[in-house]
């Protein structure tokens, strides 16, 4: 099993896997690239945005455990990583253990052990890769491809592997899938198999809270740029990291059922106009609290005045209404970005030599962002 992280107790704990799969040596562009039979397979290629997502992950959810901010402390993290034969260092330099399937496999069961030891745990599930779609949703491994006669020994049946783990104790449980889930023609004419990492059991109940999530709906496909960290991915981060924080109680927390109703508009905040149409999917039980912090989180805040000309005379500000502190920017032509942390303020636009009418709101800043126009007409 590839700890990467390890401070496992006999207490709820918080168990994550991370499987990041980019480099598929048997595939175009690979070190042992063999021709294909099956049209899917010949379309497909490296990815340098998967391993990168992975870290990005990783590194999200050290930050949070560092923070105090999982309600079950963490206590494992799991990864699993194939690089893209262009990748650069990856996890500080750490040993990577390829996702093969026989290292999906063993990981997967071993991952769910831990899960299993109490029912208060929380587990998370992390895969970026290649995947197809047909009915059943196929995540590809390092080694899908290297059987031409059969590419499908290199995958997993992700939809019945799902259902499988509902039979683990852990009654909080979340799957995060960031892969296509395209049809092609000849899946269409081929009986695929029902290759899941274990059967599921007919008699398992659903999970008290689960959330499961696709970063792509059917027979569409999931975006990156080159080596950078997937569109999907990124918002799942920002997202985990105060984005889809409210404080109804008092307290700062992500739920569940926020991430799970929010993340559409979170990840079309992470390409805008870029004419991506990706579409993630979400199923739900009941929702619960996964993570708490401390403090507010920083959101960042956009002040913009009407009509345009007044940036280059307006004083803005955003300040504390109980206190008048806060932050302040002298007048320059173009909007003022900042970010500052979650809360109710007093937005003004001010102009001391009267060249247009000065503005003030009092507006709660919210994550994930706030755009405020002043109308200083």
């Amino acid at each position: 099993m590839a700890l990467y992280f390890d401070q496992i107790q006999p207490v709820p704990q918080t168990h994550i896997l991370i499987i990041g799969v980019g480099g598929y040596p048997f595939l175009n562009g690979g070190a042992n690239a063999v021709p294909q039979t099956f049209d899917g397979a010949q379309l497909l290629g490296q990815l340098s945005s998967p391993p990168v997502s992975a870290e990005a992950f990783y590194n999200m959810a050290i930050a949070l455990h560092q923070e105090g901010a999982w309600i079950k402390p963490l206590g494992s993290i799991n990864v699993l990583v194939s690089p893209d034969p262009s990748a650069g260092n990856l996890f500080a330099g750490k040993a990577l253990e390829p996702a093969t399937i026989a290292n999906i496999e063993n990981a997967y069961l071993d991952w769910k052990k831990l899960c299993n030891s109490d029912p208060e745990n929380v587990a998370i599930f992390f895969f970026c890769g290649h995947g197809l779609d047909k009915g059943e949703h196929y995540l590809l491994a390092e080694d899908f491809g290297q059987r031409p006669d059969n590419p499908w020994k290199g995958s997993f049946a992700f939809d019945m592997t799902r259902r499988a783990f509902f039979s683990c104790k852990a009654r909080t449980q979340l799957f995060f899938v960031d892969a296509c889930r395209q049809l092609t023609s000849d899946m269409l004419k081929t009986d695929l198999p029902a290759n899941p990492i274990e059967p599921p059991s007919l008699l398992a109940k659903d999970c008290a809270f689960n959330l499961t999530q696709k970063a792509a709906a059917a027979n569409e496909s999931a975006y990156g740029k080159k080596n950078e960290v997937s569109f999907y991915t990124k918002a799942l981060i920002g997202a985990l990291k105060g984005n889809a924080s409210n404080n109804d109680i008092g307290e700062w927390r992500i739920a569940t059922g926020t991430l799970s109703y929010k993340m559409n508009s979170f990840l079309q905040l992470e390409a805008p106009g870029e004419g991506y149409p990706q579409r993630c999917i979400s199923t739900t039980s009941d929702t619960t609290d996964i993570i708490r912090f401390s403090k507010p989180p920083m959101v960042p805040l956009k002040v913009s005045c009407t009509p345009d000309d007044a940036l280059a005379y307006a004083e803005l500000s955003c300040l504390d209404p109980n206190t008048n502190q806060g932050e302040r920017r002298p007048p320059q032509g173009a909007p003022w970005e900042t970010r500052i942390k979650a809360g109710l303020y007093k937005i003004e636009a001010s102009f001391s030599g009267g060249e247009y009418k000065s503005n003030a709101i009092f507006r709660q800043v919210m994550p994930p962002s706030v755009n405020q126009v002043l109308n200083c007409m």
